[in-house]
């Protein structure tokens, strides 16, 4: 996993790698420049120019680099020089006057001056933005790093909003000028990149808020810097290795019921499709057998439908919901599985939701609630403390987590890794906080970033087969932890695949479900 590290703790890193470990910051700003230069040919490559081999043999590619005074136009220069050697056109626009810049800076900016390098042209901003004909293949962000805060006035200001109205491809060094990378937040106006790459580590703010909007893909570029000039952190990102290390592996002697028996509570009239949506990813996730308790009354619309997962009528009450009378049975059950997922379309029935909390309070095995789980605990959070049960996963999305804590929605978004923690820790829980990105928070502390899934993915049903993804990972021996994680990366990578084959806009859940064994395949090829 790669550790977040805020803007602060990153500055801490490079002194410990320059002054410590002696590796000279020029080397260090040349490694991130060539990191920047090979992103963007692939990309450019790609896009304008899919069957050519070598970019520059296709034709003249121009390439306009915006850079700022200090080290982050440091990297520009370092990026504007790289290009011209690949025979860009090269334009340096220079926000800041060069009398300005930072000595690391100014020494590669005193190279691409030094008249031995051809194709790269050196103006100022003013004289850049009252240009005309004005035009790029690639504009390219240095210049404001990752300690900026505020908002963005004067020439930045105008130069982000020009940079945002070309059709350009655009990459942000380290950080999109204009975005908090502590926070997320864009106060005035930010670059909108296509793609960030950013130095070493992963920044907190890349994963709040709208920032996702403003970064593009973030692509964590390794500049040098040894592991051991990188403090730890509770804020990770995960990786693919991370789940390939943790995903549960199957015995050569395993049967149904060593790889997972998964009793599931769910569904109500009018909202089945929450029931079979769950179970049937719980068992595309490698569960050896589901037994999904419902009303009754709505036997005959998940039989029709079931042929894996095991539909078992209970009860109902006259709305069309599970009723205590199946309390009995729903106890024999918990008792025969390994895992127990409760919530997925129950609906808010007064005598459903106590039959929920009273699950809660009993069910001596790991639990996963969701929805209308979760809507029963607000107002009743202490039942958590009191609950039998060792682990506990709760996967709320921010309308579902506001509820449950009272907080207003954009407070907890803008505090959404102390919030989750310590909710996390308080409740000794396991929190999936669902968004763009998701997190997992354990009670320790630590926190779990997701980097995969799209909005292709914000459909009815979605948060349903996560659950059931969750509850069959925890079934094959995966702790409440690990089973989150594995979940949620792969939840995200199926719709990632979903996007892929069919596009975003007509997804739907049960594509999620579809392509789930192909993201696994992936994982575990």
């Amino acid at each position: 996993m790669k550790f977040i590290l805020t803007p602060q703790q990153m500055k801490n890193v490079d002194e410990f790698a320059i002054k410590t470990l002696h590796i000279p910051s020029l080397r260090l700003m040349e490694k991130a420049g060539e990191a920047v230069v090979n992103e963007t040919i692939t990309r450019i490559r790609a896009v304008k120019y899919p069957n050519t081999k070598r970019v520059s043999s296709a034709g003249v590619i121009t390439a306009i680099v915006l850079c700022g005074k200090g080290n982050n136009g440091g990297d520009g220069f370092v990026i504007a020089r790289l290009l011209a050697k690949k025979k860009y056109a090269v334009t340096v626009v220079l926000i800041e006057r060069d009398k300005s810049l930072s000595s690391e800076a100014l020494m590669q900016y005193k190279r691409i001056c030094a008249g031995d390098i051809t194709g790269i042209d050196i103006v100022s901003t003013e004289k850049y933005l009252h240009r005309k004909g004005k035009k790029a293949d690639v504009i390219i962000d240095a210049m404001l790093g990752i300690s900026f805060q505020g908002e963005l006035k004067g020439k930045y200001l105008k130069a982000v909003e020009w940079c945002n109205k070309q059709t350009a491809l655009k990459i942000a060094v380290d950080i999109p000028t204009g975005l908090n990378g502590e926070t997320g937040e864009v106060l005035s106006e930010a670059f909108c990149a296509d793609a960030t790459v950013t130095m070493s580590n992963p920044k907190p703010g890349f994963y709040c808020g709208r920032a996702k909007e403003y970064t593009g893909e973030v692509i964590v570029a390794d500049i040098g810097i040894p592991s051991r000039a990188i403090r730890k952190t509770k804020r990770m990102l995960v990786e693919k290795s991370d789940v390939q290390k943790i995903f549960p592996r199957r015995a050569s002697n395993s049967h149904k019921h060593s790889v997972g028996k998964i009793f599931v509570l769910a569904g109500s009239k009018s909202m089945m499709g929450a029931a079979w949506l769950c179970s049937q990813s719980a068992m595309r996730s490698g569960a050896g057998q589901v037994i999904l308790g419902i009303p009754e009354t709505e036997y005959p619309v998940i039989a029709k439908r079931s042929i894996e997962v095991m539909p078992l009528g209970l009860p109902s009450t006259p709305e069309g919901s599970i009723s205590s009378d199946a309390k009995g049975e729903i106890g024999k059950r918990i008792s025969w599985s390994t895992v127990v997922l409760i919530g997925c379309g129950m609906s808010r029935n007064v005598e459903t939701q106590e039959v929920i909390r009273e699950v809660i309070r009993t069910c001596s095995r790991t639990l996963v609630i969701d929805a209308d789980g979760l809507n029963a605990l607000i107002g009743h959070r202490e039942i958590l403390k009191k609950r039998i049960a060792k682990h506990v996963i709760l996967t709320p999305h921010m309308g579902e987590f506001s509820r449950l804590t009272g907080l207003p929605a954009d407070e907890i978004e803008k505090n959404r890794y102390s919030i989750a923690s310590d909710f996390a820790a308080e409740y000794n829980v396991t929190l999936i906080l669902k968004g763009a990105p998701s997190i997992i928070a354990d009670n320790k502390g630590n926190i779990f970033v997701n980097p995969t899934g799209n909005p292709g993915m914000s459909t009815a049903g979605s948060g349903d087969v996560l659950a059931g993804i969750v509850a069959a990972f925890v079934g094959q021996g995966n702790s409440a932890v690990d089973a989150s994680v594995n979940g949620v990366y792969l939840h995200g990578r199926a719709g990632d695949i979903a996007a892929e084959k069919i596009g975003q806009h007509g997804m739907i859940a049960s594509d999620i479900i579809k392509y789930l064994p192909t993201a696994i395949r992936e994982v575990v090829k």
